[in-house]
């Protein structure tokens, strides 16, 4: 547990990068980017604004090829055409006095041709969603998935390119990466999948390749975060020790900071009888030690639950989005009397969908 002081104050999350806070802007899809996946005017408005008062900002599901597009209004890290408008993107963020963090993902099966405009859905295996409105898969072939790792590299560059601090691998809320890791989308029987030693394959292999392109391309400290699920509740699904393993690699290969996709902050977890008086946040804390930083999420929009947030980083999604200055308000016990924070533009515009 810490105190809001310490919350407020700068944090080092590796040798040469520091934050200005522990307070992370959660990555957040707004849909608000144009047709094609280019930053619009109203992307730019909204992070200009949003990330103020924060430590870093971490620009939700940048995609990172048209096929693995998650959503309509999704920012696109897909070609080299998008690299301008990141990098304005980039700017804008830094002079409002945060790091900029790009989240890039690839939606596999949890996406249709409509979003991806035409593109193949593919996953692991050739097994639909339950949920969403989502396609009939095809299932990778080895080239192809050696294919989308590239993208996730290719990708990095830009984000290297644009001026951005970080990318964040988005391993969270059922979209590829994690679909390799859970035996309900995996079901494959060649070398990435089967086990856990080879269900990891892939987000292993993932993660060396985008830490290759950043040691040879990066030319000031770039991190680069994973963020994940810790279970899945349906039967058969992704067991929280399976994921801790994960990170536990993970760890090993060198990310910067491991991020937990909570619905609340200090939840139990459900696949595990053992570990079942324990929160997530302090099981993944055990596994990994004190040298990896933490990063939660989930239900934290008060002074009680941020200090009782188990973590060296904490992500804030719904109370900064609808008020970017509330740490304003925890440092001072004001309520904020600024301008309205959406300078001119529709607040509709830029709310999600």
């Amino acid at each position: 547990m810490m105190q809001l002081q310490q919350i407020l104050t700068d944090y080092q999350i590796k040798k040469d990068f520091k934050l200005n806070n522990r307070l992370v802007l959660a990555p957040l899809n707004i849909q608000s980017s144009l047709f094609d996946g280019s930053v619009s005017l109203n992307d730019i408005v909204f992070h200009q604004q949003h990330a103020q008062k924060v430590g870093m900002d971490v620009v939700g599901s940048a995609y990172v090829s048209p096929a693995g597009n998650t959503d309509y209004g999704s920012i696109s890290a897909a070609d080299d055409k998008r690299v301008p408008g990141l990098a304005q993107l980039a700017n804008v963020i830094h002079q409002s006095g945060s790091k900029a963090i790009l989240q890039l993902v690839h939606a596999g099966r949890m996406t249709n041709r409509h979003i991806t405009q035409g593109h193949r859905v593919v996953a692991p295996s050739a097994i639909k969603a339950t949920h969403g409105h989502v396609d009939q898969p095809n299932e990778l072939t080895e080239a192809e998935i050696s294919e989308i790792i590239d993208e996730f590299a290719a990708a990095t560059r830009r984000a290297i390119a644009a001026g951005f601090d970080g990318i964040e691998l988005h391993g969270a809320n059922t979209f590829l990466i994690q679909q390799f890791m859970s035996p309900l989308s995996n079901q494959r029987e060649d070398a990435f999948g089967g086990s856990l030693t080879k269900r990891m394959k892939f987000p292993i292999f993932l993660v060396n390749q985008v830490k290759a392109v950043v040691k040879q391309l990066a030319t000031k400290p770039f991190i680069v975060g994973y963020r994940l699920s810790p279970e899945e509740v349906e039967a058969g699904g992704l067991k929280i020790k399976d994921n801790l393993m994960l990170a536990i690699v993970l760890k090993e290969i060198g990310i910067d900071y491991l991020s937990l996709s909570l619905h609340q902050y200090n939840q139990l977890p459900l696949t595990s009888d053992k570990l079942q008086g324990f929160s997530i946040p302090d099981i993944f804390r055990q596994a990994v030690g004190n040298q990896l930083p933490i990063m939660v999420a989930g239900a934290i929009n008060s002074k009680a639950s941020l200090e009782d947030a188990h973590a060296d980083l904490i992500a804030v999604g719904s109370k900064l989005f609808v008020d970017p200055y509330w740490p304003d308000e925890l440092a001072t016990g004001n309520p904020h009397q600024g301008a309205p924070i959406t300078g001119g533009v529709p607040y509709s515009n830029i709310w999600p969908k």
